[in-house]
């Protein structure tokens, strides 16, 4: 038992320490409340003042400004009833009622004022729709011409085929191409519209003789690659062709025999009286529908209306109706 005993102790007392250490009362620590031996605290981080709101809210309302004017000056988005922004109309007002337009070495006096109600009635037409409507209206016994958005660059669509076709022609007369084999790729194209055949011949011709065709025709706007033209140079195209000013008169009356009686009839020709010829050429594709020729009347005029991020439904109804308005009141004038 005192060896036990013995054996306890020496436990309790190893290391130096001993179960009296427990009953010893541990010293308190004290709190120092002397101010200046007060850790320092961090400041919390303060809302933004009324001068930084004022900046992220100028910031916000520029934010939103500017993608409102440009998505509303956006070449092919507009809303039902809200018109596209158009800056450069504020170049285009005119306070004369009558003005002179001269184009080349022939000038008409026209009615600015039943210009600007074609202009009026045409705008008001398309505005319940959605995408930009433009059209483009060339006397070819005046010399004179006006339209709406008709400096707009927009899809050319099956459009672009027409300075394949012509290329093609004087390919065909310099002796490149054989004449048999070809032509009927033309008539193909202005008929029907093939997209075999003008692929076919942007194959045979290659992108630069075709460029080069464009730079030729003046169309500085018009782009193979990205398919992209105006309605002016669409209407500047078909002016060029009745004045036998791209091809001699045979080539240019063969060129326009295949753009007559097409399987495109139901754009433009419904709103022309029937017994008035029409040659023309139809574009379609998503979002565009287009239709531009030459109303062969006794005033004989050039028409072209093209359309950008359209509702293909809404623009086959309502072409037949511009097509109507734009010829009544240019006959009229």
């Amino acid at each position: 038992m005192i060896f036990g005993r013995k054996k306890d102790e020496d436990l309790d007392t190893k290391d130096g320490y001993s179960e009296d250490d427990d009953l010893e009362e541990q010293p308190r620590k004290i709190r120092d409340l002397k101010p200046e031996n007060r850790r320092a605290r961090k400041e919390p981080i303060k809302p933004w003042g009324k001068k930084e709101r004022l900046i992220v809210l100028f910031t916000l309302l520029t934010t939103v400004l500017v993608s409102g004017v440009l998505a509303l000056s956006a070449r092919n988005f507009k809303l039902p009833k809200i018109p596209s922004l158009d800056v450069s109309s504020v170049s285009n007002l005119n306070p004369f009622k009558e003005q002179v337009i001269v184009v080349g070495n022939k000038g008409s006096s026209v009615s600015q004022e039943k210009i600007e109600n074609t202009k009026k009635l045409f705008k008001e037409a398309t505005n319940d729709y959605s995408g930009i409507y433009a059209f483009y209206i060339y006397d070819l016994n005046g010399d004179y011409y006006y339209g709406a958005n008709y400096q707009e660059v927009m899809q050319a669509a099956s459009l672009i085929k027409l300075p394949v076709m012509i290329a093609t022609f004087k390919e065909i007369n310099e002796g490149k191409l054989d004449a048999n084999k070809y032509l009927p790729l033309i008539e193909a194209m202005g008929k029907r519209s093939d997209n075999s055949a003008f692929n076919e011949l942007v194959k045979i011709l290659g992108k630069e003789r075709i460029n080069k065709e464009i730079t030729s025709l003046g169309m500085s706007n018009t782009s193979l690659s990205e398919n992209k033209t105006t309605p002016e140079e669409i209407g500047m195209f078909f002016k060029k062709l009745y004045k036998n000013e791209i091809l001699d008169e045979k080539d240019s009356s063969t060129l326009m025999c295949f753009m007559t009686d097409t399987i495109f009839e139901n754009w433009l020709r419904p709103g022309i009286p029937s017994e008035i010829k029409l040659i023309h050429k139809y574009g379609r594709e998503v979002h565009v529908v287009s239709d531009a020729g030459i109303v062969k009347s006794d005033r004989p005029f050039i028409m072209v209306i093209m359309t950008d991020g359209v509702i293909e439904k809404e623009a086959d109804e309502l072409f037949p109706k511009l097509s109507k308005l734009l010829y009544d009141n240019h006959v009229d004038e």
